[in-house]
């Protein structure tokens, strides 16, 4: 087959000067080969002309399979290359690399490949084909001498872009230096894996375990010492290598073999060897030890580099500051498995943060670190107490990355099976109390001193501080701040816990209206009545009770449950059934009776029930019978958009100039259904390719895949979804930003921010009105209110103010002229906190009424954008 004999080298000065030179003529637009009719170079005179003949037979035989998998033992050509002496594969492999110059040209002519004929492209992706031969043939050490090794490793630095590097990667040519001389490399190919162990590292390599291990690989060589188990930069692993200097020499030690172990963590889970080790290493170390040490390291993560990284503006990569490096990710996944199994709420408090840290989109990243969240989700998932099981629950609710909140339901569904009993079981069952008492409080004493921690309301917690003889003050002495810092620190940190604990909670009992679970009466009361953290929520919530043939409507009102008219529900039993009330279904006058309850008995809802927006089908719906247009051609802000969609559990992907496209989805598996509302970009781009506006169009529900009759889907279901898409219009809609201006980059959107701003009212601008019509009788400024269909209208000193009800924007009299007021934020509802308000969460209505009381008393104004409008 080959002109060479078994024994005859392959010539030693061949390969580089020569493939050297090949690549320079290639450069200047010369063929790297004689080609041949076909367009395959034919090497006459190549010592090496029979191998190169059954590489062009092999890669004429798989050129069309260029992205499917290549198996050279299914092709004849392949077989008779595998089935080659030891010295002829040697001469394959050189062959090989020798091809390199040609595959950059222009693809091979007038030839038929999947493309069609005559088919030509820049980068021909069939040179891969070649991949696996070399893989196969490289899988078991072939007998290289020293000069073709040296020979081999110096042509695979030659290309640019080190293209032999992916035809031969560096993991094969370090095995098989370490195969083929087991007790001493050669000192000249120990120079040349040197200079390719440069290259790596100046290619940015290990990104990944393989990558690392390579790297190792070629440190180890060379015997240079291992690197640290952390590497500096880091705010948590800064204070890490603090920690192992202060330690004694001992301590110190067994860190480190913890630590070294925790850095071997590269499976997506750990396996029982691993964790009996690491079992046995925390034991050494001592578990209030190792606890004290990760409680601060994992807080710390979500703090960025110590070793400030400049990045322009305008680049298109993350920031580095908020990276965390591939070495301490491993160790910190380590550290996490650690955690598995204990039933200590500071350990699962502390790794739920983790994990929201680690699951935090970074622009331009994604998640910061799915492998540390996910190995937080692990411990949590494999720790049988109710503290876990209430991290995975706050997780749940307020993680928004599509991955990982699957990752989330699957840890917990682990949880339910490793306690025996259902999901939503163990969601309720598990809700911490904290410390609190039945009123939300909780009073911590530092020394002289006293604070008592108290829910405000269902998302907020505050902190009020004394002295000893019960004297109030503003904030936490320096006293506490100097002589109980560590105890501070703590009892802020707890705040902070029960603030998010809270928020998961109450979006959990929310999504509750589109179930139709029920409790008996005892568990009901114990799981939410009589629970310290959600007493609070539970008691300003209205309650379907059902006992046999008697039902009846009730709330808690001073120690007991009560219906509409005061009355105690005397006949409730622990038989009787009990669910969160939905009003869809019921009379007008029942839930008007209802509200009338909340403002009388100044009851503020967690969220939005009695008044809660009701949708039922239209003439329209039935008409489309799959299909709602009620909420298509709106023009929604995208990050707006994107942002609601993660807060009502809906999954959603940006979309941009890019071919990807997603469908906001929700997800029904209690029902078998699925919701989709379909969007599409519009308008302009930012620099980062994705679209700053979206259109919208249908919503549409699915079962199996299929549209489903709008007729099938349940009421209270198709109610909350509806509700959810005109949450979306109607916070993320351009109509509702006052500051919008039309650039022309959307067609007609100057006209449609005009219509919506101060077009017909929706279903929840209509609840807002009946809610203000009770409100303003009670305010100061009722003689200078009254309604005008779609507007509140104010009379001023200066001007009279139309504020619409739906948008919240404003025209001015007698021309309807525009003024535009943009709320800040942080004070947007500082009126509306001064009115009572029957439930929480619309910001749109405090800020009516904070616009309201601003332009009431509109001679007093000194803001001067405002000012200079008015007088306009």
């Amino acid at each position: 087959m080959s002109t060479f004999t078994d024994s005859e080298p392959y010539p030693q000065k061949f390969v580089p000067p020569l493939l050297a030179d090949t690549w320079r003529r290639f450069e200047k637009g010369e063929k790297p080969a004689e080609e041949g009719p076909d367009g395959f170079p034919i090497y006459a005179e190549h010592p090496c002309r029979a191998e190169h003949s059954l590489l062009s037979q092999f890669i004429r035989e798989t050129q069309k399979l260029i992205y499917t998998e290549v198996n050279p033992e299914k092709f004849s050509s392949g077989r008779i290359i595998l089935a080659l002496k030891d010295a002829e594969k040697i001469r394959v492999v050189f062959a090989s690399l020798e091809r390199l110059p040609w595959f950059w040209k222009t693809g091979v002519k007038n030839t038929t490949s999947m493309f069609g004929k005559g088919w030509s492209y820049d980068d021909p992706l069939y040179r891969w084909n070649i991949k696996p031969v070399l893989a196969t043939l490289l899988r078991k050490p072939l007998p290289f001498t020293e000069p073709q090794f040296l020979q081999m490793v110096t042509a695979l630095l030659e290309p640019p872009d080190e293209e032999g590097l992916s035809i031969i990667p560096p993991k094969t040519v370090l095995r098989l230096a370490t195969s083929i001389w087991p007790m001493k490399i050669p000192t000249a190919i120990l120079s040349a894996l040197k200079q390719l162990e440069t290259l790596l590292k100046s290619r940015h390599w290990g990104g990944t375990a393989e990558e690392r291990k390579v790297l190792e690989g070629f440190a180890a060589l060379s015997g240079k010492p291992q690197r640290p188990s952390v590497e500096k930069g880091e705010a948590w692993s800064d204070a890490a290598l603090a920690d192992l200097k202060q330690m004694s020499s001992d301590e110190s030690a067994e860190w480190a073999a913890l630590l070294a172990h925790c850095r071997a963590a590269e499976s997506s889970k750990p396996a029982k060897k691993w964790l009996k080790e690491a079992g046995e290493l925390v034991g050494r170390i001592g578990k209030p030890e190792f606890k004290a040490h990760v409680l601060r390291w994992f807080e710390m993560v979500a703090q960025p580099r110590s070793l400030h990284q400049e990045i322009h503006p305008n680049a298109q990569r993350p920031d580095p500051d908020l990276l965390i490096c591939e070495q301490n990710a491993t160790v910190l996944r380590g550290l996490a498995w650690c955690c598995a199994g204990w039933s200590d709420p500071e350990i699962s408090s502390a790794l739920s943060t983790l994990a929201e840290v680690s699951f935090k989109k970074v622009r331009w990243l994604g998640a910061r670190c799915p492998r540390v969240g996910n190995a937080c989700l692990y411990s949590l998932s494999t720790t049988s107490s109710e503290d876990a099981a209430a991290q995975l629950s706050r997780l749940d609710s307020t993680v928004k990355q599509p991955t990982a909140k699957k990752r989330i339901g699957k840890s917990l569904d682990a949880a339910a099976t490793l306690t025996g009993q259902t999901r939503a079981d163990l969601e309720e069952k598990s809700v911490p109390t904290f410390g609190l008492n039945l009123d939300g409080k909780l009073t911590r004493q530092f020394g002289t001193h006293a604070a008592e921690l108290r829910m405000v309301n269902s998302r907020d917690v505050e902190i009020e501080w004394s002295t000893g003889d019960g004297k109030a003050l503003k904030a936490a002495p320096a006293k506490v701040k100097r002589d109980h810092a560590g105890d501070l620190r703590q009892f802020l940190k707890l705040a902070k816990d029960i603030e998010k604990m809270l928020t998961a909670q109450r979006i959990r009992i929310e999504r509750l209206l589109m179930t139709e679970r029920e409790w008996g009466l005892e568990t009901w009361q114990q799981r939410f009545l009589d629970q310290p953290l959600l007493a609070g929520i539970a008691r300003r919530l209205i309650w379907h009770f059902k006992l046999g043939e008697q039902s009846a409507l009730g709330a808690w009102l001073d120690g007991k449950v009560v219906d509409v008219h005061g009355k105690t529900l005397k006949w409730l039993a622990p038989e009787a059934r009990v669910r969160l009330w939905h009003p869809i279904g019921f009379p007008v006058e029942t839930v008007a009776a209802w509200r009338e309850w909340l403002q009388t008995h100044e009851v503020c809802q967690p969220f939005k029930q009695a008044h809660r927006e009701i949708y039922i089908l239209t003439e329209a719906e039935l008409q489309t019978a799959t299909y709602s247009n009620r909420f298509a051609a709106h023009i929604l802000g995208q990050h707006q958009f994107a942002a609601l969609c993660g807060q009502r559990g809906w999954k959603y992907s940006f979309m941009g100039g890019f071919d990807f496209q997603a469908t906001p989805t929700l997800e029904l598996p209690a029902w078998d259904m699925a919701v989709e509302f379909w969007v599409e970009p519009a308008g302009e781009l930012a620099a980062s390719g994705v679209a700053l506006h979206l259109a919208t169009d249908q919503v549409r529900f699915l079962r199996a895949g299929e549209p489903l009759p709008l007729m099938e889907v349940p009421a209270p279901v198709f109610s909350e979804v509806m509700r959810d898409v005109d949450l979306f219009v109607g916070v993320g809609s351009i109509g509702s930003d006052p500051a919008w201006q039309d650039h022309g980059e959307i067609e007609g959107a100057g006209d449609y921010w005009r219509s919506y701003s101060f077009g017909d009212l929706n279903a929840s601008a209509k609840t807002r009105k009946e809610v203000l019509e009770r409100l303003l009788p009670k305010l100061k400024i009722a003689g200078q209110c009254s309604f005008d269909e779609k507007f509140l209208v104010v009379k001023g000193s200066l001007r009279i103010y139309k504020i619409h009800l739906g948008s919240g924007n404003i025209q001015m009299e007698p021309n309807n002229q525009y003024l535009c007021i943009v709320p800040d934020r942080s004070t947007a509802t500082k009126g509306g906190d001064k009115v009572f308000l029957p439930f929480e969460g619309d910001r749109t209505l405090s800020v009516i009424i904070s616009k309201a009381l601003l332009l009431a008393d509109d001679a007093k104004i000194k803001d001067a954008s405002i000012v200079s409008q008015i007088k306009r």
